[in-house]
């Protein structure tokens, strides 16, 4: 039953966003071994947004760990609990709770040991800015005490880069890149034996900055990005290659922002009119606008499908059921058409 009901979840997330986003891409799925442990890594810019995309995309199932205060309330932990998330414990939780991390670690141990996968975002929190952030050697502590328990078991890391156009907007574009598996072999073994800085976490944060934008200078971010359309941020190679252009240049030109008018938003809002007005309440609580779109994206699969079917069902009881059932089709179909031109 739980199989069915992560399933569930997985293909309405991903017919969720196929209304969010204008396009969503995803290269490099060839690199996710079929067969073999995995701990999936990624870069974290948009709260719930990032895990529920890669649970969505990703052909193995998951188990995500996840900041353990989401797990607060005993419903919401129940209601995680069944699509895989695990709660994983930081120092902002209190020193007394990172001992909670040790039976969650045995846990991982027990999905590897079954050939299973796991999603953790080694930065430790999530930041809009486009760059990687240090990784936490906690993913690496993961690992390793795994294989000492089991040294004959092999086990990888595949890394993940989410870039977005625009991590706030909606009807923006979003691409997911895997990159090669990467073995944990001898070597990495060796280092961390000799009380070395882990060259499995080096390793693996060269590899993702490849698969993401990585502004190196944080305190011209703003101003570097700036320079960029938001559709470049697609391509992640390209725009890297043209940062370092931009450090031997050091001439730095802000991009002209394209303003289009959409003639399917009048109708969408109109349509919507019950959703708006609540994310008009909702939108100036959120404290962190790496959570905008999570709000957004929550109300997009839960009250607009919601009101559409009442709305539906209104306009069946006024006319007769055909009616109301066009009606249903062309709301859903506008919604679809608008995120695709936005």
């Amino acid at each position: 039953m739980k199989k069915i009901w992560y399933l569930f979840v997985k293909y309405y997330m991903r017919l969720g966003f196929a209304f969010y986003f204008k396009k969503l891409l995803i290269t490099g799925v060839q690199h996710i071994p079929r067969d073999k442990a995995i701990l999936f890594v990624s870069n974290h810019q948009n709260a719930l947004i990032d895990p529920l995309l890669i649970g969505a995309i990703t052909p193995r199932e998951l188990h995500f760990l996840t900041r353990a205060d989401l797990f607060g309330k005993p419903l919401v932990r129940a209601l995680l609990s069944t699509v895989n998330m695990l709660p994983i414990y930081r120092i902002r939780d209190g020193l007394t709770s990172l001992s909670k991390n040790e039976e969650v670690f045995k846990k991982c141990h027990r999905i590897f040991h079954k050939g299973g996968t796991v999603l953790i975002f080694p930065e430790g929190n999530h930041n809009i800015k486009r760059r990687l952030r240090n990784l936490s050697k906690g993913f690496t502590r993961i690992i390793f005490s795994s294989l000492e328990i089991d040294p004959e078991h092999e086990i990888v890391v595949v890394p993940i880069g989410i870039n977005y156009s625009n991590a706030k907007k909606f009807g923006s574009s979003v691409h997911i890149i895997f990159g090669p598996p990467i073995p944990v072999d001898d070597q990495h073994k060796t280092s961390v034996s000799n009380g070395a800085s882990s060259s499995l976490k080096d390793e693996i944060s060269d590899a993702m900055k490849k698969l993401i934008t990585h502004v190196d200078d944080a305190e011209q971010h703003d101003k570097i990005t700036a320079s960029f359309r938001e559709e470049e941020f697609l391509h992640p190679h390209t725009v890297n290659k043209k940062l370092e252009e931009l450090r031997d240049s050091h001439e730095i030109k802000v991009s002209e922002v394209e303003n289009q008018f959409n003639l399917l938003r009048p109708i969408v809002r109109a349509n919507s009119i019950l959703t708006i007005l609540v994310w008009k309440f909702l939108y100036p609580r959120i404290k962190e606008e790496e959570f905008i779109s999570t709000y957004r994206f929550s109300l997009g699969i839960t009250l607009v499908p919601l009101c559409y079917f009442l709305q539906a069902g209104l306009v069946a009881y006024w006319f007769n059921d055909l009616a109301g059932i066009l009606y249903l089709g062309m709301s859903f179909l506008i919604a679809y058409l608008y995120a695709k031109t936005n």
